[in-house]
């Protein structure tokens, strides 16, 4: 293949990245909504791209999880069920016992400045009863653990399942006793990330992960009492 074509597939991959990842953002939004289908045409119109983008950025999303394409009818954005959510937590929970363990082996000293540094924040933002602000750093947090471990293959299985979970639960939907929680199972975990105590910190943030699916559970019986 010649550098000219080379450089070619190379622009068309970056363009195709770029358009899943506004998708990706319209979706986590509310924008698109579950079970919605996605008209091809007016998404390009939103997006400023070929029809031909649209629909091969849409079929790269159906092998995320994101959405499916239904024969004779186009793409829709995938409906996520509460028994396949707590599926998705349990083997969530499996990826962040293993992410627990690399951290507290992998930490460097500026990634541990960092995570002191979002804990601090995330509590101001609790002090300052700012639950969208504490939502923003919580991701944040979770994204430096996953970086931090160095392992690409573990992140990328992670951001699948984050990003089948985002179909379901929604943004805002935690009351501030349960981010309060949360935020107190971060201190214990990053705890022992800091001091190496490998399996205590394995242990730690593969329970955070499986209290997080039991607040996610309180949260829709929640829901449905008051419904």
């Amino acid at each position: 293949m010649s550098k000219v074509a080379t450089r070619d597939a190379e622009v068309i991959t970056t363009r195709l990245d770029e358009i899943q990842d506004r998708v990706r953002q319209m979706i986590k939004d509310g924008v698109l909504k579950p079970g919605e289908r996605v008209n091809e045409n007016a998404l390009a119109t939103e997006l400023g791209v070929g029809r031909n983008s649209a629909r091969e950025a849409l079929r790269g999303l159906e092998r995320t999880g994101l959405v499916r394409i239904v024969p004779n009818r186009g793409a829709e954005v995938r409906k996520v069920s509460l028994e396949a959510a707590l599926d998705l937590y349990d083997v969530r929970a499996g990826i962040a016992r293993t992410a627990g363990r690399l951290v507290a082996t992998r930490l460097e000293p500026d990634e541990e400045t960092g995570l002191l540094d979002l804990m601090r924040q995330m509590g101001d933002a609790l002090n300052a009863r700012d639950g969208a602000a504490y939502h923003r750093l919580n991701k944040a947090f979770h994204d430096l653990l996953m970086a931090i471990t160095k392992n690409p293959r573990l992140i990328e299985f992670n951001e699948t399942i984050e990003t089948e979970l985002s179909l379901y639960i929604r943004k805002g939907v935690y009351t501030m006793a349960q981010m309060q929680l949360s935020h107190a199972e971060h201190t214990r975990l990053v705890e022992a990330v800091c001091s190496g105590k490998v399996v205590e910190a394995a242990e730690c943030f593969e329970s955070h992960i499986l209290t997080g699916k039991q607040r996610m559970l309180d949260t829709v019986t929640r829901t449905l009492s008051v419904s």
